[in-house]
């Protein structure tokens, strides 16, 4: 079970492109109560988008002080039916969020995989 985390930042490692891992440690130290709700998400993501890759970060807003993990889904190429599968997989997990102090977004930034900031 990927209940503590330091097994969840082993394990995520593994399966996702890890921007920010010490944002992320501190994010989840701070929300604790999605630990749980992170390897539904990644599934999710992996799921809608066995494709792509999937980038896991900590968004901070510019213009207030608001931040949250953020899932990136990066394709080679972008289609028509890219938002809604977005929405059928964030929907796969969205409900798990709720009563929880943390949040998850799964988002893209339309980059290509690989590419950098």
């Amino acid at each position: 079970m990927l209940n503590t985390m330091e097994t969840l930042l082993d394990w995520l490692a593994q399966q996702v492109h890890v921007r920010s891992p010490h944002a992320i440690r501190d994010y989840l130290s701070k929300y604790p109560d999605i630990i749980d709700v992170v390897p539904q998400a990644i599934g999710a993501a992996k799921r809608h988008f066995p494709e792509a890759q999937i980038v896991a970060d900590v968004y901070q807003d510019p213009q207030i002080n608001d931040q949250y993990l953020v899932l990136y889904v990066r394709l080679k190429n972008y289609d028509d039916s890219f938002i809604e599968r977005l929405e059928n997989a964030e929907a796969d997990f969205l409900n798990q969020l709720a009563g929880k102090s943390g949040w998850i977004q799964l988002t893209t930034d339309y980059r290509k995989p690989g590419e950098t900031l």
